[in-house]
Parts: structure tokens; C-alpha cells; sequence
């Protein structure tokens, strides 16, 4: 046994292997310094990368807030330039219409004194024609009263030219 510290001989195939054992023992520590170093950027690629989704985040936060700021903003405007066009076409269609109604009613008027007068010419025309034929009613009363009177003094006259007349002989046959 050796004391502390000391080292024991070691066959030189032994010590070869210990050689390369530790060659690559170097070797891995060096791989591992690397791959430590590359993980180190790795993490700080990650940080950046996660300040880069914060800040975008935030961004995109600010951007939805004066979106919905600008929507809200020209909904109003939006609204107030409606309801402002609504007011003046209704004020217009009002005006319009009653300049429309006093045409319309000056139109009927004119209409309806045109029917006054020619229901009042058709009245006075029925007026004429009635005494007219009331006239002719009466010219022709006069007439028949007249052939009536006449039809009597001929049916007298027959009458007593029979009561006086011998009676017919019979016809011969």
C-alpha cells in the first residue's frame, strides 16, 4: 500500500488507457465548456427573446387600446355625421313636402272650381232641358185634349148619323 499521496506504478498498457481516459476526459471537459458557453447564449437568446415577446406584447396591448380608442372615436364621429345627414335630408323632405301639399291643394283647388262649374253647367243644362220638356209635356196635353175633344164631337156625330140611318141590307151572296 502506498501512503498519501503517492502514486503506484501502473503497467504501461494500463497507463496508455489511463492516458486516453484522460486525453478524452480533457477532451469531454472542453466539449462541455462548449456546449456550457453555448447553452449561456442560449439562455441569454431566450431572455432576449422573451423581453422581445414582452415588449411586442406590450406593443400589441398599446396597439388594441388605441384601436379600440380609434373605433370608439369614429363610431361617435361616425354617429354624429349620421344623425346629422338624417337631420338635414328630414328637414329637406319636410320642406319638400309641403311644397308638395300646397301645390297639391292649390292644384285641387283649381280642380275642384273646374267641377263647380261644370256640375253647375250641368245643372243649368238639366234646369233647361226640364222646362223644355215640361213645355212639350204641356203643347202636347193641349194637343191631346184638343184630338180628344175632337175624337168625342165625331163619335156624337157617327152616333146619331147611325140612329138616324135605315139599317143596312144584308149583302147579297
Amino acid at each position: 500500500m502506498c501512503a498519501r499521496g503517492e502514486t503506484w506504478d501502473v503497467d504501461p498498457e494500463t497507463g496508455e488507457a489511463i492516458n486516453r481516459l484522460s486525453e478524452g476526459l480533457d477532451r469531454l471537459g472542453v466539449g462541455l465548456e462548449r456546449l456550457d458557453w453555448r447553452f449561456d447564449r442560449l439562455d441569454a437568446d431566450v431572455g432576449r427573446f422573451g423581453a422581445d415577446v414582452d415588449r411586442l406584447s406590450a406593443d400589441f396591448g398599446r396597439l388594441g387600446a388605441d384601436l379600440r380608442g380609434e373605433i370608439r372615436a369614429s363610431a361617435v364621429e361616425t354617429r354624429a355625421y349620421v344623425d346629422e345627414r338624417i337631420q338635414v335630408s328630414t328637414t329637406s323632405l319636410l320642406q319638400q313636402m309641403g311644397e308638395s301639399e300646397s301645390r297639391t291643394r292649390r292644384h285641387f283647388d283649381v280642380v275642384a272650381e273646374s267641377l263647380r262649374g261644370d256640375i253647375r253647367a250641368i245643372a243649368e243644362g238639366m234646369v233647361a232641358s226640364r222646362e223644355q220638356t215640361d213645355r212639350r209635356l204641356d203643347e202636347q196635353a193641349v194637343r191631346t185634349d184638343s184630338v180628344e175633344g175632337r175624337v168625342l164631337r165625331l163619335e156624337v156625330r157617327t152616333s146619331s148619323l147611325s140612329a138616324d140611318r135605315k139599317p143596312r141590307r144584308p149583302r147579297r151572296r
